[in-house]
């Protein structure tokens, strides 16, 4: 009776598993990509930003050590206040990046987050315009 319902639960939770990620992978993919292409995986996160990952990028660097909630966190910690709106895999000079947009009182934020060391490798500031100011 005990390997009964041992392998109820992990025949139930394997049947949860799959059910569940099938489910995020169709709510993260809106669009049906034309044939003989690829698309990016576009999912709104709980942390409240946007996720992109190209699934080309995302075979190429495999696992990588700083996911991108990690790599938002990593940009707001260095800009205190920042919100943080869109996270996108990207790959610069051959490694992967999170390149991460957010916006403070100043205006909007680039930043670049290398994707194994966590190191904020770039990060770029365009300042808000008066619309205001007609001087």
């Amino acid at each position: 009776m005990g390997k009964t319902k041992l392998f109820s639960l992990v025949g139930g939770g394997l049947l949860f598993s799959v059910t569940v990620g099938a489910a995020f992978a169709a709510a993260g993919q809106s669009e049906q990509a034309p044939p003989g292409e690829q698309m990016s995986v576009r999912a709104a996160s709980s942390a409240g930003f946007e996720i992109e990952i190209d699934p080309e990028l995302d075979a190429q660097f495999g696992p990588r050590t700083v996911n991108a909630v990690q790599a938002a966190g990593i940009v707001t910690d260095s800009r205190p206040g920042a919100r943080v709106v869109k996270v996108e895999l990207d790959e610069e000079d051959g490694r992967a990046v999170w390149e991460v947009e957010a916006l403070d009182g100043s205006g909007d934020i680039e930043a670049l987050v290398d994707a194994f060391t966590g190191q904020l490798v770039d990060q770029d500031s365009q300042e808000a315009e008066d619309e205001g100011d007609d001087d």
